[in-house]
C-alpha cells in the first residue's frame, strides 16, 4: 500500500496526530509522532484538494471540511485509538507516577506500560489493515512521552540499563506498581561467638509462624550473622527485608507442586509457588515452601557452565559448575561428575504454569444456595466466617488453594461420600490405604480443617450380578477411612459441584468451572485424582512374549439403567477434558454389572484411552495419578520407558536419514554400516532400510534387542523409590550461559527437581564454629526507599556487638555475588581438643601422617539427614599441634575447601579416615573450633 493510500485509510476514522504519525514512526528521524501526524494530515488535505476525489471520500472522511474545493485541517474531537490519552493524560499520569514515588530516593528510572484492552484492539485492528513496516507500538510512545515529563519535573534519568526504579504503568486496571531494585553491599565479616549460624535458620515445623519448637520465635536459633549485620543496613536503606548471598548456587528450571515453570520466571512469584523436593535418606517425595530465590548474570564472571545430556532419553540440563547432583555415588557437584556416571531423575511433564485473568468461582451467594438446598438448620454467618478466614471466599481462579480443592473433589466422585443425612448433620468419607489417605490429611489441614480415622477390618463382600448369580469378594487389606465433620467444608465442596449421597442412583457431572477453567494445572489436579481412584494402573500387554507394550488403560463408572444418559454424558465431558491434554479415547462400552438389593440393576461404562505411544506419554507424563501412591509410581516408570523407546526411534529416523544420504554418496552397506557405529541400529536393519523396496520412513520401530520394561525396571531403580530413575550422562560439555538462579528449599532435605534431575542447593557455615578471619560477603537490601546510606557510620554500629564485626564495605554490582559463591579457597583452622584419658607423646608423633595426606570422608552423621550420604576425598595442606595439659591438644591444620575438621578429629564412628583420633588411640570428649585463615589465591 502506498503512503497517500495508507494516510487515507487511517483517516477514515477519527484520530491524532500522535497515534497517525505512528504509523511512520520508522521514519523522518528527529520528529516526534505529533509532528509526523500533522505532517501526513497535511498531505492528506493537499491529495483531497480536487473536486473528483471530494466525491469519492467525503462521506467517509474525517477531520477535514471542505469549502469552495479547499481543505483545511481539522482534529478529531476523540482519537478511536488512545481515546485522546496523549492530549489530556500524559501529564496527569506522570503527576501521579512522581506522586507514587514519594519518599523512594533513586538516580535512573525505566518506564513500561500495559495498555488498556480497548487501545491494543484497536491498535492491533489498524495494523492488520495498513500493515506494520514503520509502525511504534503506542506502549513505546507512552513510556517516551512520560519520561520526558518525568526527567524534566524531578531531573531523574530514563535509562533501561539497571534502573533504580522501574514504573509499570497498567492502563488496563489503573494502576501504577514499583519496583525498586536492590541495594548490593559488599563487605568482610568475622563471627566472634559460637552457636551463631550464618543465615536465619526458619524453623521447619512452623515456616516461621511461631510454635512449640522454636518457642514462638519462628527460628531455632536467636540472631544469625546475618542479622547481626542487616538490622543496621535495614534501617539506613529503610529497606524490610534482606537476601545474605554466601553459598554455593546454579540452576535451570524446577518442577513446582502442580506444575512446572522456568525458573526465571518464578523471579517475581516465587513465594506464590512450593516446589517438589526429595528427602534422600527416608526416600521421599513431599512438597516444600520456597525460602529463597537468586537471579545471577553471569556474564563476565569466572565461573563455568556446563550442559548434561543423558544417553536414555536426551535429557538436558545447564547448570553451574559447583551445582550438586544425586549420582549413585551420592550428592555430587556438577564439575566432579564424569560421563558414564549414573544421575537420578524424575520422569513427570507437567504442563508449565500461566497467569491468567483472576475470575470468581465461588461467592457468597453460591455458599448460601448450597445451604438453603442441603443444609437449612445451619448457622450461615458462621460457615461463610470460617470460610472467609481460611481464605477461601470468595473463591478465585488464582486462589492459593484451587488445586487442592480440585482434587478432593475429584476424589469424592470415586473413593468419596458427601453425606447427608436429617438435612443437618454432614461428613466427608474418604476410602483408601493409609499412604493415600494421609496426603488428603495433609491437603485438608492446610486449607485449615480437622481430620479424624477409622480402621475397617478385612470383611467379605456379597452382591449379586446382573443376572442375580450371587458373588462374593473377599478384602485382603485392612481399609482405612478418612473423616471431616466440618460443615463449612462440606458446603464448599458441595457448591463446588461434589456429589452428595448415592452416587451410583443419582445424577452426576463434572463441574462447569473445571470444564471451563482456563488453568491447566487445575483441571490435572481434577483428573489426576479422578483417574487415580477410576483407571486402571499401567498394565502390560497380556500377550506372553510381548513385554515392551502396554494395554488400553480403563476408566469405568456405574450407574444404575435408568440414569445411562447422565453417565453417558458424564463420560462424554470426562474424554473432552483428556484432549486438554493431548488424551484421546475410544467409544464408551456399556458392560451390565450388579443387581442391588431394591432389585434395580446397574450398568458399567467403560472409556478406554487409546494405548498409541503418544497418548500414553501424555496421560502418564502430563497427567499421572494424585492420591493413588502406587499407581503414580508405575507411570512414572511407564513414562520413562515410552521416553527412552521415543528417543530411540528418534534417533534410529536420523540414522535413517544419515544412510540414505551415504548411500547416495556411494558407499557400500557394510561402509555405511561401520560409518554409523551405533548399538542403535543393526546390520540387518539397516540392509532392510536400504533395499530397492525402501523401508517407510513411519514405520521404523525399537530395535528388536530393546531392553523389555520388567527388567529395565529392576535395573534402573535400583536403591530408588517413589517413581525416581537412574539415567546415564552421555555427554557433558562447557556452555556460555549468562543467567544462572538459586533457590533455597524450607524442607531440611534441600533438593528439588531441574528439568527431572535431582539436585541440591548448598549447605551452611559450621555453627559451632568462630570465624576468626575475614570472611567477604554481599548484603541485598530488597526495595530500598533510601540508596545514599553512609557505610562507615553503619560498620561502626554493627562493630559494637561482640558477636560479629565486618569491614570494607562498599556498594557494588550484583555480579559480584556469584563470584564470590564460586570461590573455593582453602581454610586454617585451630581446634582445641579435649580427649578421653591422658595423650600418648610419642602416639602424637602418629599426627605427621595427616600432612599433605588425602582424607576420605562419608558426608558426617551429624547432617546426613539433610545432605547426601557419598564420600568425599580433601588434602590435608600443614598440621601442627601443641600439648596443653595431660588430656587438651591445640592443633593447626590448613585443609582444602570441603573437608569436615570435627569428624577429622574424632573419626565420626570410622566415616572419616585417616583421623585423629584414632592416630593417638584416644577418643574425643571436646572440641573448640576456630576458622583463623581464609587463605586467598596463592597465600
Amino acid at each position: 500500500m502506498k503512503i497517500e493510500e495508507k494516510a487515507i485509510e487511517i483517516l477514515k476514522d477519527p484520530i491524532c496526530d500522535n497515534c497517525l504519525g505512528r504509523s511512520w514512526a520508522g521514519l523522518l528521524s528527529g520528529y516526534s509522532n505529533e509532528e509526523r501526524g500533522k505532517i501526513v494530515r497535511t498531505f492528506v488535505a493537499f491529495l483531497l484538494d480536487s473536486e473528483e476525489k471530494i466525491d469519492v471520500y467525503m462521506n467517509n472522511f474525517y477531520g477535514f471540511k471542505f469549502r469552495n474545493l479547499k481543505v483545511t485541517l481539522q482534529k478529531p474531537e476523540k482519537c478511536k485509538i488512545c481515546k485522546n490519552f496523549f492530549r489530556e493524560k500524559l501529564e496527569e499520569k506522570a503527576n501521579e507516577i512522581i506522586k507514587k514515588l514519594k519518599g523512594i530516593e533513586f538516580d535512573t528510572f525505566q518506564l513500561g506500560t500495559i495498555p488498556s484492552d480497548e487501545m491494543a484492539n484497536e491498535e492491533e485492528k489498524l495494523v492488520d489493515e495498513i500493515g506494520g513496516d514503520f509502525t511504534e507500538p503506542i506502549k513505546t510512545e507512552i513510556n517516551r512521552e512520560i519520561g520526558k515529563i518525568i526527567e524534566k519535573k524531578t531531573s531523574k534519568i530514563f535509562s533501561s540499563k539497571n534502573p533504580d526504579v522501574t514504573i509499570i504503568l497498567d492502563l488496563q486496571n489503573n494502576r501504577i506498581k514499583t519496583e525498586v531494585r536492590s541495594l548490593y553491599i559488599f563487605g568482610k565479616y568475622q563471627k566472634l561467638k559460637r552457636g551463631i549460624p550464618q543465615t536465619k535458620w526458619i524453623c521447619p515445623d512452623c515456616n516461621g509462624k511461631g510454635c512449640i519448637k522454636c518457642k514462638g520465635t519462628g527460628k531455632l536459633y536467636k540472631t544469625s550473622v546475618q542479622e547481626e549485620i542487616e538490622k543496621n543496613f535495614l534501617k539506613a536503606a529503610e529497606s524490610k527485608k534482606s537476601k545474605f548471598h554466601g553459598c554455593v548456587a546454579g540452576n535451570t528450571r524446577i518442577l513446582l507442586n502442580e506444575c512446572q515453570l522456568e525458573i526465571k520466571k518464578l523471579e517475581n512469584c516465587w513465594k506464590n509457588h512450593e516446589v517438589i523436593t526429595f528427602n534422600v535418606d527416608k526416600n521421599e517425595i513431599r512438597s516444600s515452601q520456597i525460602a529463597d530465590f537468586l537471579a545471577i548474570n553471569s556474564k563476565d564472571i569466572e565461573v563455568k557452565t556446563y550442559e548434561i545430556t543423558t544417553e536414555e532419553t536426551g535429557r538436558k540440563v545447564i547448570a553451574t559448575e559447583d551445582h550438586p547432583f544425586f549420582t549413585s555415588y551420592g550428592m555430587v557437584p556438577l564439575r566432579k561428575i564424569k560421563e558414564g556416571w549414573k544421575v537420578a531423575v524424575y520422569p513427570i511433564d507437567l504442563q508449565s504454569y500461566h497467569e491468567t485473568n483472576d475470575k470468581i468461582i465461588i461467592n457468597k451467594n453460591d455458599i448460601i444456595h448450597a445451604i438453603q438446598n442441603h443444609v437449612p438448620i445451619t448457622n450461615l454467618s458462621k460457615v461463610i466466617n470460617e470460610l472467609k478466614e481460611r481464605d477461601l471466599l470468595p473463591l478465585s481462579s488464582k486462589n492459593k488453594h484451587l488445586c487442592v480443592l480440585s482434587r478432593i473433589v475429584a476424589f469424592l466422585f470415586g473413593d468419596g461420600t458427601v453425606r447427608l443425612s436429617r438435612n443437618r448433620d454432614v461428613g466427608l468419607e474418604f476410602y483408601g490405604n493409609k499412604v493415600d489417605l494421609n496426603d488428603i490429611a495433609s491437603d485438608i489441614k492446610k486449607l485449615g480443617f480437622k481430620i479424624s480415622w477409622k480402621k475397617t477390618l478385612p470383611k467379605k463382600s456379597i452382591f449379586m450380578d446382573y443376572y442375580g448369580k450371587q458373588k462374593i469378594i473377599e478384602s485382603k487389606r485392612k481399609q482405612h477411612v478418612l473423616l471431616c465433620y466440618s460443615k463449612s467444608l462440606w458446603v464448599l465442596l458441595v457448591a463446588l459441584g461434589a456429589p452428595v449421597g448415592n452416587k451410583v442412583s443419582k445424577e452426576i457431572l463434572i463441574p462447569d468451572w473445571i470444564k471451563n477453567i482456563e488453568m491447566l494445572n487445575v483441571k490435572r489436579e481434577f483428573l489426576a485424582s479422578l483417574l487415580g481412584t477410576e483407571i486402571d494402573k499401567p498394565r502390560l500387554d497380556k500377550r506372553k512374549y510381548n513385554k515392551k507394550s502396554f494395554n488400553c488403560p480403563r476408566f469405568s463408572i456405574n450407574k444404575t439403567e435408568t440414569l445411562i444418559g447422565n453417565e453417558l454424558k458424564f463420560i462424554e465431558d470426562l474424554s473432552i477434558l483428556l484432549k486438554n491434554f493431548g488424551v484421546n479415547t475410544y467409544k464408551p462400552r456399556l458392560v451390565p454389572y450388579t443387581t442391588r438389593k431394591d432389585g434395580s440393576k446397574t450398568i458399567k461404562i467403560c472409556l478406554d484411552i487409546s494405548n498409541r505411544f503418544e497418548n500414553l506419554l501424555n496421560l502418564w507424563g502430563k497427567i499421572g495419578f494424585k492420591y493413588a501412591k502406587e499407581k503414580d509410581t508405575l507411570a512414572r516408570y511407564a513414562y520413562e520407558y515410552l521416553l527412552m523407546k521415543k528417543h530411540a526411534v528418534d534417533f534410529r529416523k536420523e540414522l535413517y536419514k544419515k544412510s540414505l544420504e551415504l548411500k547416495k554418496s556411494g558407499l557400500t552397506p557394510v561402509q555405511i554400516y561401520r560409518t554409523l557405529n551405533t548399538t542403535f541400529v543393526n546390520y540387518k536393519d539397516l540392509a532392510m532400510w536400504l533395499s530397492p523396496k525402501n523401508h517407510e520412513f513411519q514405520n521404523i520401530k525399537i530395535p528388536n534387542d530393546f531392553v523389555d520394561f520388567l527388567a529395565w525396571k529392576r535395573m534402573s531403580t535400583k536403591n530408588l523409590k517413589n517413581g525416581l530413575v537412574w539415567e546415564t550422562i552421555r555427554n557433558i560439555k562447557e556452555v556460555n550461559n549468562e543467567e544462572t538462579y538459586d533457590l533455597t528449599t524450607k524442607d531440611s532435605a534441600h533438593t528439588f527437581f531441574a528439568n527431572g534431575f535431582l539436585v541440591s542447593n548448598s549447605g551452611r557455615e559450621d555453627i559451632d564454629a568462630r570465624n576468626l578471619d575475614w570472611r567477604p560477603f554481599v548484603i541485598e537490601l530488597v526495595k530500598p526507599n533510601k540508596r545514599k546510606i553512609d557505610l562507615k557510620k553503619i560498620q561502626n554500629k554493627i562493630n559494637k556487638s561482640r558477636k560479629v564485626k565486618a569491614k570494607n564495605l562498599r556498594i557494588v554490582e550484583k555480579d559480584l555475588i556469584e563470584k564470590i559463591k564460586s570461590e573455593r579457597l582453602d581454610k586454617s583452622y585451630l581446634a582445641e581438643v579435649e580427649f578421653e584419658k591422658n595423650i600418648d607423646k610419642q602416639k602424637i608423633k602418629e599426627l605427621k601422617k595427616l600432612e599433605k595426606a588425602t582424607i576420605i570422608q562419608k558426608t558426617p552423621t551429624r547432617v546426613v539427614h539433610r545432605r547426601a550420604d557419598i564420600i568425599r576425598k580433601r588434602d590435608v595442606k600443614k598440621i601442627s599441634w601443641e600439648l596443653k595439659g595431660k588430656k587438651k591438644l591445640e592443633i593447626r591444620i590448613k585443609t582444602e575447601a570441603g573437608l569436615y575438621i570435627k569428624e577429622l578429629i574424632t573419626g565420626d564412628e570410622g566415616r572419616t579416615n585417616p583421623n585423629v583420633a584414632d592416630l593417638i588411640s584416644n577418643k574425643v570428649k571436646k572440641i573448640s573450633l576456630d576458622v583463623i585463615k581464609i587463605h586467598t589465591k596463592g597465600s
